[in-house]
């Protein structure tokens, strides 16, 4: 686990605090849904960044000639 990822984590969990400290059952308040719509998309910044930007998962090269030569050198 990186840096960016566990700030990443710790964000989500910092704002796991705020949506349960918002939430009142006896209020018709609705601000702890804006702070699990940010835990959502933080999630799953997360798991994207988890699984695919690892160093030697991906490989992004806009020239499909350099990346041909690439992973066939890899394959062989």
């Amino acid at each position: 686990m990186n840096l960016r990822q566990k700030l990443e984590v710790i964000i989500i969990i910092a704002l796991s605090f705020l949506a349960f400290a918002s939430y009142h059952q006896g209020t018709g308040g609705v601000a702890w849904l804006q702070y699990l719509s940010m835990i959502t998309i933080f999630a799953f910044i997360y798991i994207f960044d988890w699984a695919f930007t690892n160093e030697s998962n991906f490989m992004f090269d806009p020239d499909a000639d350099n990346w041909r030569r690439k992973v066939e050198a890899l394959q062989s």
